[in-house]
């Protein structure tokens, strides 16, 4: 019986799964994959949020981790008045370092323009300001802030540029959550594969991946955000299904 009832149903786009089945439910939101780390009793003492916009990304991590301390990068001066009244809120956790980030210390030309992207200015942009940029590891020790660290990149396409200048950082990264690419979107764009080749190397492996997006221009896959975690963690020993 159960097997035509499966039939009829799997005709009809439906399937029956056993309870322990349903218990494996996908995540595909970053609120559910923040939540998994915590779940995974993965540790974090600050949170480092680049490409921080006004500052929602880590409202909502604030959540699973509200003791940590938190550092939001964002050049962005549309931004500014949102993220001191996040600071001001914050009971001393949120520090803002409104720079860019990249591999080195200096100067940058910015790409204003869109308040939600932005990135190192081209022939086409459109609004340009030039900002102050740091590194990650710079930024880290003039705060003081301590690891261990989750780092947090939202920075369309200049990834390789910031993780370069984060080699003290990243070796006290418990966690990374990165938007990453299917398309080379910038000249040193890291494809999403890649990304996981780089970080392999610096110990770290992609564990989870949520927010999938598909571009208006054919539907084909366009980005997602990926998570990584120490190589070292006992679940990558587990090499069966169940």
């Amino acid at each position: 019986m159960r097997a035509i009832i499966q039939s009829l149903l799997g005709k009809a786009g439906y399937e029956i799964l056993s309870k322990d089945r349903c218990s494996l439910v996908p995540r595909t939101s970053m609120s559910q994959a923040i939540h998994w780390l915590r779940e995974q009793q993965i540790s974090v003492n600050t949170v480092l949020d680049v490409g921080a916009s006004d500052g929602r990304w880590s409202r909502e991590c604030m959540d699973e981790y509200p003791d940590a301390t938190y550092i939001l990068f964002e050049p962005q001066p549309v931004h500014s008045q949102a993220l001191d009244a996040f600071v001001r809120s914050s009971e001393g956790r949120v520090d803002v370092v409104k720079k860019a980030v990249g591999g080195e210390n200096g100067h940058l030309s910015f790409d204003v323009s869109d308040p939600l992207g932005g990135g190192p200015a081209t022939e086409e942009s459109k609004e340009i300001m030039e900002v102050e940029l740091t590194t990650i590891d710079s930024a880290v020790e003039q705060v003081g802030s301590t690891g261990p660290f989750l780092l947090k990149l939202d920075t369309h396409g200049i990834e390789k540029s910031i993780l370069d200048g984060s080699v003290q950082t990243l070796k006290q990264c418990e966690a990374l959550i990165i938007e990453a690419y299917n398309y080379r979107i910038t000249d040193e764009a890291l494809l999403f594969w890649e990304l996981c080749a780089y970080l392999d190397q610096k110990g770290l492996r992609c564990v989870d991946l949520v927010d999938v997006l598909h571009r208006e221009y054919d539907n084909s896959f366009w980005q997602m955000d990926l998570v990584f975690i120490r190589s070292s963690w006992a679940g990558f020993d587990h090499i069966k299904y169940g």
